[in-house]
Parts: structure tokens; sequence; C-alpha cells
């Protein structure tokens, strides 16, 4: 039983810090969610996301739809760029036709999938769902290559990984799109309206601007079209985040806290204090297995609460994560460190949390497609060969309150000690914005909205000034990632209300245009 708890636990953990990892919450925090509340995989299969692994639930059903099944294209090339590699393989896509009439056909909604399996409430319960209504639109949504069921090769190891990149999915699109419109429902001249959020929110927007005679427009939701390698940025926004809606006191007692840990990390002592109060399986010596644990500490209990601030059902906010910590303190007779550790602790709920570096690299190195972590294992291949987004503490403390042990030395190495590859990292990532423009994407196509929140941490990557009225924005203020495209709510604020208003307008607006 022993063993089976702190398993649990290290698979907790790690999940927790990929999450935040990984701009795209819409497959990982409701599955976070699920886990800790109940380890119910039936509950997980029928919430936004299917868990990290191979899984999908196969259909769909509520009082509005029929059926929505799984469906395969089955014809999907492995490498778009070799014309000698004929290979194929058969891709994961689910379609909504509820709204669209074949005999007045309307446009094709286009969802793109991001680093994480796709289910039917992609294409039942999204808020793009009530836009196809008012369209009259043909609802598709295509799962991204290497993530949930759609396995162009046998397994995921880092030769077959070659494979998996955000041009191969984009090729992915425009192949499965040509046969969808032309063979499948065929209207050939329909318009496509492409969506994404986070990483497909990034691709809604590229293909618009490399495949602009595929789609005639994207809505690009949060999406962190600047590759960086010291994501630094992260954590101010954070710090700015956690300011906006608490004052400077919480932020104070973070770092206060931080300091206190960071101390005690240098002896020997120290470090077994910091297991009885945070429940760790063993000391945290090494200088990795040090940046570990404080990894672990501020995305598990402060990067997430702000990256999906109030989009949780049934999760404290921001602001009651920091009166947590204010009540505590006084509970604990002033004792900070200790309420520090007791929220941290009760969120795992567990016997011990694992913090070393060498079990990270043993959940990252399993390419099997069914293994726990494999969406995990391709999305981190993702950063380290594309586009970075290593968050670290490289900033410095003045302008965030979680120290200076988490630096991108770390994520390097672990590119290296995951993948057995130097990879040219810096390289990679510089030809990224080369050839998608970064943030310059918008000097390049038009006909693209780009949508964020304010206290987004990703949205420091995006696009969110408007270069023109064909590049529009919309940055909504006090809300966080992603928060537009997940299904309205009595309780949204005014400004994400808007933000919706304006969405549909503007699509209005250029589909009377064509």
């Amino acid at each position: 039983q022993h063993h089976k708890s702190m398993a649990v636990c290290a698979f907790f953990f790690v999940l927790c810090c990929v999450c935040i990892l990984s701009p795209d919450g819409a497959w990982c925090f409701p599955l976070l969610r699920t886990f800790s509340e109940s380890f119910n995989d039936d509950v997980a299969a029928a919430m936004f996301s299917s868990s990290s692994s191979s899984s999908s639930s196969s259909s769909y059903k509520d009082n509005k739809y029929n059926n929505i099944s799984a469906q395969w294209y089955t014809e999907q090339r492995v490498d778009h760029f070799n014309p000698q590699d004929n290979r194929t393989w058969s891709q994961l896509f689910y379609v909504n036709d509820t709204y669209f009439n074949p005999n007045k056909p309307g446009p094709v909604f286009f969802q793109l999938g991001g680093e994480g399996s796709i289910n039917a409430f992609y294409v039942t319960q999204l808020e793009y769902v009530a836009y196809a209504q008012h369209f009259g639109a043909l609802i598709v949504a295509l799962e991204h290559r290497f993530y949930g069921s759609s396995h162009p090769l046998p397994d995921m190891s880092t030769d077959n990984l070659r494979y998996l990149s955000s041009q191969q999915a984009l090729a992915d699109a425009s192949l499965f799109m040509s046969w969808f419109k032309n063979k499948v429902y065929k209207i050939p001249n329909a318009p496509v309206v492409t969506f994404g959020c986070s990483y497909s929110g990034n691709l809604a927007s590229w293909f618009r601007g490399k495949y602009s005679t595929d789609t005639v427009m994207a809505i690009a939701s949060s999406a962190p079209v600047q590759a960086t390698m010291d994501f630094f940025q992260y954590l101010e926004v954070v710090d700015k985040s956690l300011e906006y809606f608490t004052g400077q006191e919480c932020v104070d007692q973070i770092s206060n806290a931080t300091q206190q840990i960071q101390q005690l990390l240098t002896s020997t002592a120290g470090q077994q204090q910091l297991v009885s109060l945070f429940g760790l399986c063993s000391s945290p010596v090494s200088t990795l297995d040090q940046s570990i644990f404080m990894q672990g500490i501020m995305r598990h209990m402060w990067m997430g609460l702000v990256q999906y601030n109030r989009e949780i059902a049934h999760q404290p906010t921001i602001k009651d994560r920091c009166n947590q910590l204010a009540n505590g303190t006084i509970n604990n007779n002033g004792d900070l460190l200790k309420a520090y550790s007791q929220i941290y602790s009760s969120m795992t709920q567990n016997e011990c949390t694992d913090v070393m570096y060498s079990s990270q690299l043993s959940h990252f190195k399993n390419a099997s497609f069914n293994g726990p972590f494999s969406a995990n294992r391709a999305w981190f291949y993702q950063t380290c060969t594309e586009f970075g987004y290593f968050q670290t503490t490289d900033g410095g403390s003045a302008d965030q309150p979680f120290g200076d042990k988490v630096p991108l030395s770390l994520s390097l190495q672990m590119c290296r000690d995951v993948f057995g590859v130097q990879f040219p990292t810096a390289q990679l990532i510089n030809e990224t914005n080369t050839y998608y423009g970064g943030k310059d994407v918008a000097d390049g196509p038009t006909k693209i909205l780009f949508v964020n929140g304010d206290i987004d941490p990703w949205h420091a990557l995006s696009v969110i000034e408007s270069r023109s009225v064909d590049i529009p924005t919309i940055l909504i203020d006090g809300t966080a990632h992603c928060a537009n495209v997940m299904p309205a709510s009595p309780n949204d604020p005014p400004g994400l209300v808007q933000a919706r208003k304006d969405t549909m307008a503007m699509i209005d607006k250029w589909l009377a245009s064509l």
C-alpha cells in the first residue's frame, strides 16, 4: 500500500508540473481535478478532455445532440515533406452537423487539436458551438498527431518523434480538410473558419498564415505565438496577477516562505525538516532534486491557480488561496512556513511526494503511447525542438516571489537526458519564430483575431495590440487562460461576455466580406 501511495503521488506531482509547462490546460487541469478528487477514469472520460494517455471516449450524447462518435481519416501522411515516403496512418476527428444544412451550406468551423487528446466535447460544448448555431456551421475537430489516439507510428521513440512538429500538424490539417470538404461533405466552396486555444491557437493563426487558401480566418485564443527559450516572464505575470487580486501581502508571504525554504535547503538538517513539513519521500540533496522540489511548489500551489483562475469548478481562486495562507499563518501562531506546507500537503493527500530528478526522467522516458505520461513526453519534445516555453526563475527575485532555484539549465538538461540528444534548442526556437513570424505573424496574413486574458501568463507571448483592422485583438480584463473558449456561465465577468459578442461580430463581418 505504501508503494502504491508513492506511485499515485508521483503521478499527481509530475502531471501537475507538466500541466503548467504546457499552455493548453484543456486536456490537463480537468484531468487533475478528477484525479485529485476521485481517481475515477470513467468520470475523466466524460469531462472536457480524456486523460493524457492514448484512450479517448468514443461517443458522446446529451439532450441537444445525437450520438457524436469518433471517426478516422485513414489516409493521413506520416511525412508530408518527403514525397518518397508513402506511409499513411489514421487520425481521429469528431463532427457535429446539427446546425448544418447541406442544401444551403454554411461555413466549416474547424477546431484544431493541441497537445492532448480530444473527445466529443470539442464539437458540442465549447463556446464556438454557439457561434456555429448562429451561422449554420458544420463543426469538426481534428486531433493532433502523436496525442490521444492519433499515432502515426507504433511508439514515441526519439527517432519516431522527428515526425512530431507543428509544421507536420498544419500539413495534416490541410490534407484532412481537403478530403473532408471535397469527398465527405462535397462542399468544396464552403469557407473554413479555424479555431484554437493556447498551442492550438498558435496552429489556428499559423494555418491561416501558411495555408491561406484553406481557411478564410482564424480565431486564436490565448495563443503564445512567440517561441521563447527562457520564459521567465511567466512568473512575472503570476506576480502581477496575485497582486491584482489580493494586493502585496500575499506576494510578500510567498516570497518570505520561499526564502525560508531555500535557506533550509542549504543544510542536511534543513532538508530533513522540509521532508517532514512537505511530506517528501526523500531529502532534496542534489541541485537537480532541489530544483524539481521548488518547481513543484510554485507550479502546484500558484502557477496553475493563476493560469486557470475561476475556470475550474470547485477549485480555489487566487483570493481563496491567499486567504487560506493568511488564515493558516494565524492559526499556526504566526508560523508561515508551516501554513505554507500544510496547503501543499493538503493538495497531494498522499503519504509522500517524490521530488527526485531521476523519477521525473523515468516518467518522461517512457516512449509507449499507453504510458500515463505519453502526452507529456510528446509535448516536452516539442518544447525542446520548437518552442522552449521553459518557465524559469531567471527573471530575478525583484519581479517574482519564487526564488532562484529553477534555472533554464534544468529544462535544457532534461531535454538531453530524456531524449538522449543534444538539441540546438536556441537555434530551433529562432527557426520557429523566423518561419511563423512570432508576434509579427500579424504583419503577414489578414483576418486573424487574437483573444487573451490579461491575468493569463501566456498572454506575454501573444499578440495583444492590434496591428490593423484585419488583425484585431481582444484583451479581457481579469480573465485567465482560454476563458473565452469555454462554455458561457452566468458568473462570467462583463468583459468576458463582451469578448464573446465581439468575436461573433468579427466572424460575421469577415464572412460577409467574402
